[in-house]
């Protein structure tokens, strides 16, 4: 008895409530929703709407790979299937971007569709070449911002590595995708 007493009060300590989803969303703590409790939660419920934000607080993250589960949950309504098309567009971007930089694949003819994303940013300048290549660096400027856009060789992957500096040069974040 002692036994599932201890496991229904461990259970509970690691639940987490919609009031707890809500409140960190209105805070900003997009960590604390992409995680596999609140996509647990939305698949068990059947939730679109929680789902969705398990989708934002990822993509705010940069968990960008945890779109694909995403993608696939959202198919009950038409506005869960726009959020859908939204998130394997700025996947797909990334995906062929990362394939152009590492294996020299031609995605100058791929247009697709513009989000408010900042790989969604790059991928659009990338094909039109509306950037400056410094040794093995992508440069892209955008609004005061140096976008500097690289490979990391880290086994067993790849990487895109994207520093974002200020106008002095200064780097104000690092961002890995692969």
């Amino acid at each position: 008895m002692r036994k599932i007493i201890f496991l229904l009060i461990a259970l509970n300590c690691f639940a987490i409530s919609l009031a707890d989803i809500n409140k960190a969303i209105e805070n900003q703590e997009y960590s604390k929703v992409c995680n596999n409790l609140v996509y647990d939660l939305a698949v068990k419920n059947q939730d679109d709407g929680l789902m969705n934000l398990y989708g934002i607080a990822c993509l705010r993250t940069d968990y960008i790979n945890k779109l694909s589960a995403v993608i696939i949950a959202l198919r009950n309504s038409k506005e869960a299937r726009a959020n859908a098309v939204y998130y394997s567009t700025i996947l797909y971007k990334k995906k062929l971007l990362h394939s152009a930089l590492v294996d020299n694949l031609n995605i100058s003819s791929i247009k697709l569709p513009k989000c408010d994303y900042i790989l969604s940013d790059i991928y659009d300048d990338y094909i039109l070449g509306n950037y400056i290549k410094e040794n093995d660096k992508y440069i892209f400027r955008y609004n005061d911002k140096i976008y500097e856009m690289s490979l990391r060789f880290d086994k067993p992957f790849t990487k895109m590595v994207l520093t974002i500096l200020n106008s002095n040069n200064q780097i104000l974040e690092v961002k890995e995708y692969w």
